[in-house]
């Protein structure tokens, strides 16, 4: 099952090349929902008044 021949490397990395691209997939869409849900607590605040500016 593990490749051990001349063109190894290729395999590996395109193994390598799979995971990443699978690991990118997860991780982006639950960054961006965390970023619009942030994004809709923060309307939602300045909507209703309760918006507390950190910078203040």
């Amino acid at each position: 099952m593990i490749p051990d021949f001349e063109y190894g490397f290729y395999v590996w990395t395109s193994y390598a090349v799979f995971a990443l691209v699978i690991g990118w997939q997860i991780i982006q869409p639950l960054a961006r929902r965390r970023r619009i849900l942030a994004e809709l607590r923060e309307e939602l605040a300045l909507e209703t008044g309760e918006y507390d500016d950190p910078d203040s």
